[in-house]
């Protein structure tokens, strides 16, 4: 005789019913304690910068040079980005501009950004600048305006 007509098929159906029932059960439990714990891996490396107001100086023969950012990333192993609000100061200038690429082996600062100099006498709008030379030579870059006092 064949097994499966000796069963009684009321019972057969509601097992494999309850059986169904538990494992969509634990595959929806799954699913949704996995959904919670990759959401709160997005929130927790929603970083926004490897470095949290960054602070240093260039010294030279003649100046040294204190620079301050909000914020800085690190693109490789010799150089940061500054970004926001980024100020090269010394006893005989100030530069703000809000994004620079320094080179910490070279000691060289470039920026693609509206930068403004201020000095005693002299102010300089431009759209970039080159600091070579440990702040000795600053090269600027794109249209510039130049105001004497």
């Amino acid at each position: 005789m064949n097994f499966l007509l000796s069963l009684n098929k009321k019972i057969f159906l509601i097992f494999s019913l309850f059986f169904i029932l538990f494992i969509l059960f634990v595959f929806s439990l799954n699913f949704f304690e996995s959904n919670n714990n990759s959401q709160s891996k997005i929130s927790i490396n929603n970083k926004t910068s490897d470095i949290s107001e960054p602070k240093f100086s260039i010294n030279s023969n003649s100046q040294k040079i204190s620079v301050t950012a909000n914020e800085g990333n690190f693109l490789n192993k010799d150089e940061i980005v500054l970004e926001k609000n980024v100020i090269f100061e010394s006893n005989k200038f100030k530069i703000i501009t809000d994004n620079v690429v320094f080179n910490k082996k070279t000691l060289v600062a470039s920026s693609q950004d509206k930068s403004k100099f201020i000095s005693n006498n002299t102010s300089i709008d431009s759209y970039g600048f080159d600091i070579i030379d440990n702040g000795n030579i600053i090269n600027f870059k794109g249209k510039t305006k130049l105001v004497l006092k």
